[in-house]
C-alpha cells in the first residue's frame, strides 16, 4: 500500500470515528440543550409574556406531538382551568433565515395574548428592529381564528418600514402558532391538565 492511500484511510477512520462521537454526544445531551434553551433563551420571553401566572410556566410545560412534530407549550393555569398558553414557532420569510416567534394565546377570548421573538438572524439595527416589543404590541387582540397577516397582503398589522421581510415571518410565525391553537386547542388542554394531575 503507498503512503497516500495509508494516509486517506487513516484520516477516513479518524473522521468517521470523531462524527460518530459528536453525534452520540449531541444525542446525550439533547435533553439538557432543551433544558438549558427553556431556561436561558425561552425563560425571559415566557415570564414577560405570562406575567402573573399563579403557576410556573416553565416547569408545567407540556411536549405536544401532533400533526408530525413536537410543540412545547407553556401554560397559565388558574383554578384549575388552563386560561392562556404559550409557545413557539417559526416563521418563514425573514431576511436572514426563519424568524422564532413566541406567540401567547388567551384560550378564554382565543386572542393573541403578546409576541416576543427568542430567535433570529436578521439585520441588526434594520431588521432586528421588527422584533421591538414596541412593534409586537400591534398583534395583541388579534383573533386566532382570522389568518394573521400584514396589511399589503389583505392582513390587519402593518409591517414595519425597511424590515419588511422581518415583519413578514413574524407574522408567519403568529400565524402558525394561532392555527396550531385554533386546530388542537382541545388536546393541548387536555394534555396540561392531565400532566397537573
Amino acid at each position: 500500500m503507498n503512503e497516500i492511500t495509508k494516509m486517506v484511510l487513516v484520516t477516513t477512520v479518524i473522521c468517521v470515528f470523531a462524527a460518530a462521537l459528536l453525534a452520540g454526544l449531541k444525542q446525550g445531551l439533547s435533553a439538557r440543550i432543551a433544558r438549558q434553551e427553556d431556561y436561558y433563551v425561552r425563560g425571559p420571553v415566557i415570564q414577560e409574556l405570562l406575567k402573573g401566572s399563579p403557576n410556573d410556566p416553565l416547569a408545567d410545560k407540556v411536549i405536544i406531538e401532533l400533526d408530525g412534530e413536537e410543540v412545547g407549550v407553556y401554560p397559565w393555569i388558574e383554578e384549575g382551568k388552563v386560561r392562556r398558553i404559550a409557545l413557539e414557532r417559526h416563521g418563514k420569510g425573514g431576511y436572514g433565515g426563519d424568524v422564532v416567534v413566541m406567540t401567547a394565546v388567551d384560550l378564554e377570548t382565543d386572542r393573541i395574548y403578546g409576541v416576543r421573538v427568542t430567535q433570529h438572524k436578521e439585520t441588526p439595527g434594520v431588521g432586528s428592529r421588527a422584533a421591538d416589543p414596541v412593534y409586537l404590541k400591534r398583534y395583541q387582540k388579534l383573533p386566532i381564528n382570522q389568518e394573521i397577516r400584514l396589511t399589503r397582503d389583505g392582513g390587519q398589522v402593518d409591517a414595519l418600514s425597511g424590515a419588511t421581510r422581518s415583519s413578514t415571518a413574524i407574522a408567519d410565525g403568529v400565524n402558525r402558532a394561532a392555527q396550531f391553537v385554533l386546530k388542537h386547542e382541545e388536546e393541548i388542554v387536555k394534555r396540561i391538565l392531565e400532566k397537573k394531575m
